[in-house]
């Protein structure tokens, strides 16, 4: 990497998220009292984004549609807090190769998905192209997302055609290479960078 883009600073809460991750995967924790210590990492640093992640996984699963959704939005303008300059501009690079940055990307992918599902696709494809701009190598699948978008599906027919129990299989990759060339302006740039990291 010539240009290393953003990099979050190393957060030691972080350790304490999978430490609480660990405990409950050993003890029988009430979700109140997960919910309570999510909190509690999120008021020792509210720029590490993880545990605002789970609630929104929770709030979600408790169909409080609402709460999970106030809990997304505020870790989403930590994120963009965290990467923009005073002009509101994102980095040249947010690369997943720092694993620094995974919380942050995380987040944002959340977001975009969330818009998606909301029905506002445009909100949705706009953070997707900064996410695939930032970090080409695409870890996350922002351009599958993309064109999933551009051919008209929502985020429901989109996992019910590609999700395979929780991974996505060469079927994914195969539908993208084959639709993608329908749209040069969004995604020409990419397969060039592509070619020329010799991938």
């Amino acid at each position: 990497m010539n240009n290393p883009g953003f990099i979050d600073k190393n957060r030691p809460i972080q350790q304490k998220y999978h430490e609480l991750l660990d405990r409950m995967d050993q003890e029988s924790m009430s979700q109140q009292k997960v919910i309570k210590l999510m909190n509690r990492l999120i008021d020792q640093d509210p720029h590490f984004l993880d545990p605002y992640l789970y609630l929104h996984e929770i709030y979600q699963h408790e169909n409080k549609l609402n709460k999970a959704n106030q809990i997304l939005d505020a870790a989403f303008d930590q994120a963009i807090e965290l990467i923009t300059n005073k002009k509101g501009e994102w980095p040249d690079a947010l690369y997943w190769g720092w694993t620094e940055n995974r919380h942050i990307i995380r987040t944002i992918l959340n977001k975009a998905l969330s818009e998606w599902d909301q029905g506002n696709n445009e909100e949705a494809a706009e953070l997707l192209r900064k996410l695939l701009k930032t970090n080409p190598h695409d870890n996350v699948g922002a351009r599958h997302y993309i064109l999933a978008i551009r051919l008209g599906f929502t985020l429901a027919g989109f996992e019910d055609r590609f999700n395979k129990g929780g991974y996505y299989n060469n079927d994914l990759n195969n539908w993208f290479d084959e639709h993608a060339p329908r749209y040069p302006e969004e995604f020409d740039w990419w397969f060039k960078e592509m070619k020329n990291q010799g991938i």
